[in-house]
């Protein structure tokens, strides 16, 4: 009786054990996000159907578009896709977020024959097969001598927005990074994807801890309409890397960000430069603040991983300001002034925005070009709320009579 007794406890601890640790695993392949304890959501997927053809899709994603019809976004400057009919069809593709200076490229297939109109970063594709078919085509970006694009966070999206979008065109940006935090109130995040899609120039979108979580988890319609929280693409021989950081991860090293970075690793040599960007900074510029990445050792492993790909700086938002630091051997640009906060503090202009130019053969070069963001778009509930925090009474007054004497 003894034996046996004992028998079935080592039993039912074997079983806790293997239970213990099977839920581990899962834990550090899936990982766990926080705040708003959750899992990691589950990666989107590369392929649909629709209208009787499967689309293999390289750097877009599917959205809706009027309704109940589907259409693409694309999250690079030169995406791609395959196309299988299933037999003989027509099939109408709404594309969005194409420059309008990147050309279609397809490889001539009997049997297909393909339209394409385009109005600004918005194309219409009308295809038709004859037969069941496949064929591909991509689109490619004239590099020339070059290309500019620029970098900003944190803007809202009210008429901040809308200036960051058409300064970015003044200063002759082919595409906008934006780096987070366009949701600070009711109604943002529509109107910010309405402004990403009618903006003259692609933009490519990490997600703010604002566009994660607030007051709930809100993530979906990021992945529903503007892309994956974790993508890389390439142009121009650099390699793009776009990083989740609006929530800690726990393990550091789980979850889709993990699995990215490992599979960068595996070929990081080919590209001459790495342009990471993410939302939160490894370190805040502003002396003894933390608004900064804060997961446990998530800062010391993606510090890590992000050199081992050879990499040597990061974009970053989150801090509304414009800076710039060395974080153990990453320089650190935050490029986080898109609400202009910085200019009501000076009571003059002052905040900018960050210009780069990728160019083969060559390190991407960075420059602070000014921002100019007229005072009648100062006009996000976000500046109250911070003077009012941050600022002696008198800002608070000074802004509310600037706004209300340009008005």
């Amino acid at each position: 009786m003894s034996h046996k007794f004992k028998s079935t406890i080592s039993r039912r601890a074997f079983l806790s054990i293997g239970g213990i640790a099977g839920a581990g695993a899962y834990v550090n392949h899936r990982g766990l996000r926080f705040p708003r304890l959750s899992f990691e959501h589950q990666g989107l997927s590369p392929t649909i159907s629709m209208d009787g053809v499967t689309i293999e899709m390289k750097d877009f994603i599917s959205i809706a578009c009027d309704g109940e019809s589907r259409g693409l976004r694309a999250i690079a400057p030169e995406p791609s896709l395959v196309l299988s009919a299933h037999g003989k069809t027509k099939l109408q593709l709404s594309i969005s977020n194409i420059s309008p200076d990147a050309i279609l490229v397809s490889k001539t297939v009997s049997g297909v024959s393909i339209e394409e109109s385009i109005s600004g970063i918005n194309r219409i594709l009308n295809i038709s097969f004859r037969e069941a078919l496949v064929c591909g085509f991509s689109w490619v970006l004239p590099e020339q001598d070059g290309i500019d694009f620029a970098v900003i966070g944190d803007s809202g999206a009210g008429l901040e927005l809308e200036w960051v979008l058409a300064r970015a065109a003044q200063l002759k940006a082919q595409f906008l990074i934006h780096l987070g935090d366009f949701n600070y109130g009711a109604g943002e995040y529509d109107r910010a994807i309405e402004l990403f899609t009618n903006s003259a120039i692609p933009c490519y979108v990490t997600i703010g801890n604002h566009d994660y979580n607030e007051s709930g988890l809100i993530y979906q319609q990021f992945l529903n309409q503007l892309g994956p929280m974790n993508h890389a693409f390439s142009f121009a021989g650099t390699r793009f890397v776009n990083l989740d950081s609006a929530a800690n991860f726990f393990p550091a090293s789980s979850g889709l960000r993990g699995r990215l970075i490992d599979k960068l690793q595996q070929d990081a040599t080919q590209f001459q430069d790495h342009v990471i960007f993410t939302h939160r900074p490894f370190e805040d510029p502003r002396p003894g603040r933390s608004h900064d990445i804060s997961g446990i050792g998530e800062i010391d492993w993606l510090s890590g991983a992000i050199k081992n790909l050879g990499a040597d700086a990061i974009l970053t938002g989150h801090v509304h300001r414009s800076a710039e630091l060395d974080f153990r051997g990453i320089h650190q640009w935050t490029a986080g002034e898109g609400l202009g906060f910085e200019d009501i503090v000076h009571q003059k202009q002052v905040a900018k925005i960050l210009m780069a130019k990728v160019e083969r053969g060559q390190k991407v070069t960075y420059k602070w070009q000014a921002l100019n963001m007229p005072w009648l778009a100062h006009t996000s509930h976000t500046h109250e709320v911070k003077l009012i925090k941050e600022q002696p009474r008198e800002k608070l007054d000074w802004y509310r009579q600037k706004i209300k004497s340009e008005t």
